[in-house]
This record gives structure tokens, sequence and C-alpha cells, in this order.
């Protein structure tokens, strides 16, 4: 019987504090016409359930046992941190702060972060870390772009290459203190380190797809009626394409999630890791690389079908051709 009303309370805290957290983002959507809320109004509407739910996460208000099975406590927290960081962005408008300033979003989801790594801890939910390192990727991109100016594309793949790297390094540091979360810190950059090698398949693409259209690999232009052409000269080399360089980098990397997360049975790394693949199937499936340099895709089997069939047939069969010769 107690376990069936402990059962019944976690249910009801669940669906309540979901509730009330998508009860709040409808109210602030429906009331955000002209003079219709004032921005104290919305910092409150977001801010006070977002500080409700964030304390019954952590058990700040019972003052009970963290116990490790409640479901409720990640549900809240989690749903707590993504309220709050709408609630710190309202706040900054009632502050008169610039909020096309990176910095100032970069503050926002570095205090997020902040919330999200001491309520996982708090109230053991790994699910907080992971969003305390999305937080933290989201707060390196964000300040990284204030400072360089209006970053290329090509530049914040190599920021995610770089932050991935940092949190790989912070998850390798919590593991060594075996504190919780390593996993979902090191999940979090995983999906930096796919994002930089996927990144390019889309823009390759679209490249691919105006080239196309416009049927020029020089500029893009467009004659109207009065006969006068609108060109973007940048478009030539335009910045973030797929190469033979990316390919192979996103087809390492995924196969090196996938491998981490089945050795240390982290699925997270795993999904991850497989996301990539698929990028990088179509990828070379589709022939960005071809597309993107206005040429149509081709059926010869030179290339990467081959390597990869190959490269996968010896990989098989050279464990058994070991184990013979020894």
């Amino acid at each position: 019987m107690r376990s069936s009303g402990r059962d019944l309370t976690d249910l009801s805290r669940s669906v309540g504090g979901v509730l009330l957290a998508v009860g709040a983002v409808v109210v602030l959507t429906r009331k955000s016409g002209e003079g219709q809320l004032s921005d104290l109004a919305r910092v409150l509407i977001t801010g006070a359930p977002a500080v409700l739910l964030y304390t019954l996460a952590v058990g700040a208000i019972e003052r009970d046992r963290i116990d490790e099975g409640q479901p409720s406590r990640a549900i809240l927290l989690v749903v707590s941190i993504l309220l709050a960081t709408v609630a710190l962005f309202e706040l900054l408008r009632w502050i008169g702060a610039d909020t096309a300033n990176a910095l100032w979003s970069a503050g926002v989801f570095a205090v997020s972060g902040l919330l999200a790594g001491y309520g996982a801890q708090r109230a053991t939910v790994p699910y907080g870390a992971l969003l305390a390192g999305l937080a933290a990727l989201s707060a390196w991109l964000l300040t990284c772009a204030k400072i360089l100016g209006d970053p290329s594309t090509d530049t914040i793949r190599w920021l995610l290459v770089a932050g991935g790297g940092l949190l790989f390094l912070a998850a390798g540091a919590i593991a060594r203190r075996d504190a919780l979360g390593a996993p979902e810190v090191a999940i979090a950059g995983g999906i930096a380190a796919v994002a930089a090698g996927v990144l390019g398949v889309f823009v390759g693409y679209f490249v691919g797809i105006f080239r196309g259209l416009v049927g020029s690999d020089r500029a893009l232009s467009y004659s109207g009626p009065s006969h006068r052409a609108f060109e973007f000269p940048g478009f030539a080399h335009p910045s973030g394409l797929q190469s033979f360089g990316w390919d192979l980098y996103l087809l390492l990397v995924s196969l090196g999630l996938v491998w981490v997360g089945s050795h240390v049975r982290a699925r997270g790394l795993g999904y991850v890791g497989a996301a990539g693949l698929l990028g990088f199937a179509i990828s070379v499936g589709a022939q960005i690389t071809r597309i993107e340099s206005g040429h149509a895709p081709s059926s010869s089997l030179a290339g990467w079908p081959l390597a990869l069939v190959g490269i996968g047939a010896v990989a098989l069969i050279a464990p058994a051709v070991f184990r013979r010769a020894r």
C-alpha cells in the first residue's frame, strides 16, 4: 500500500509540474500582444512556476531524503530548467538589457547550466547533467560568436568541435571523481562533435539546390523586369560546405561514439553516434559534395561505396584470420 501511494504521489507531481509549466507558456503566448502584459508580469508568470518546480525537484521544500528512484524529480528538474531559461530571458527584457547582445544570452545559458548541474547532483538526476552540458555548449558558442564578430559557418563548425572536446574533458574529470553525470556530459559533447560534421551536409545540400536553380557556379543572381541583376559574389565559395575531410571526420567520430557508448554502456552516446552515421550515409549516398559543386549525382561505385564495403569486410574477416594464425 505504501508503495502504491508513493507511486501515485510521484505520478501526481509529474503531471502537475508539466501542466503548470505548459500552462505558464500558454498564458505567456496568448498575452504576448502589445500592452497585454507588463514585463514584470511576464517574469512572474514564468519565474514563479520555475522556482516552485525547481525547489520541489531538489527537495528544498520537504527536506526529505532524496530517492534516486523518483521519476518525478527528473521530470520536475528538466521542466523547471527549461522554464527558468525562458524566465531569465524575460528578466533581461524587464531590466532593459540588450537581448540582441550575445553575451547576455550566453549569461542566461550559463546560469541555466549551473542550476541544471546543481540540481542533477542534489536530486540525483542524470538528465540534469545533460542539460548542463548543452547549456554550457550554447554559452560557449554565443560567447565566441560575440568575440569573433559574425563568424562564418566554417568557424562555427570548428567552435562546435572545440566545444565538444571541452565537454569530453569535463566528462572525463567527472568520471575520475566518480560523480554523477559523466555519460550525460559526454553525450552533450558528442552532439556538438556530430553537429559539426552534419552542418555541412545541410549547407551543401541547399547550396547545391540554389546553384542548380541559377545554373551558375560563380554567383547567385536574379534579373527582374528592370533587368537589374542582384548578385551574391561570395556564393562562389560559401562557407561551411561539406568535403571529403568532413565526411571522414563525421564517419570516424560517429564510429567512435558508437564504440565508446557500447563499451561503457551509455546508450545515449550510441544514439548520437547512430545519428552521425545516418548523416554520413546521407552525405555520401546523396553525394552532397557533387551537388554543392553544381554536378549531378553519379551512379559509380568508386570511392566511398567500395571503400566502405571493402574495409568493413576486412574488419569482419580479420579476427578469424588472426585466430587461425595463432
